[in-house]
């Protein structure tokens, strides 16, 4: 799994309104294909790849919540998503010391739960 930095940019109001989102959210644009994202404009997105399948995770700290899409590298079609909203949770997935994880290893945790 490798890490890597594709574009990301904020929606236009017209795929805002397509996604059927009350605000703007973001998206990335990776080999052609445009990915709307499930991440707040305040989270940091890190993205990895493995094969053909990549693995974006949205983190944001203060408020305490972290996503993970799982996605075909080639045609964007989501295969599995996870989303974690309260320290409770991030204990039991990742153990008290959650936010001291690198990106990369909260993404090999997390891909446990879809094997």
């Amino acid at each position: 799994m490798i890490q890597i930095t594709p574009s990301i940019r904020p929606m236009t109001f017209e795929e805002t309104r397509a996604a059927r989102l009350v605000n703007a959210g973001r998206v990335i644009e990776y080999q052609g294909i445009t990915i709307p994202l499930k991440a707040g404009n305040s989270d940091r997105i890190y993205v990895y790849k493995e094969s053909t399948v990549l693995y974006i995770l949205n983190i944001n700290r203060s408020l305490e919540y972290i996503g993970l899409e799982i996605l075909d590298s080639a045609s964007g079609e989501q295969y599995d998503s996870l989303f974690i909203h309260n320290s409770i949770e991030l204990y039991d997935y990742l153990g008290s010391l959650w936010e001291e994880l690198p990106p990369e290893t909260i993404v090999k945790k997390f891909r446990e739960y879809f094997t």
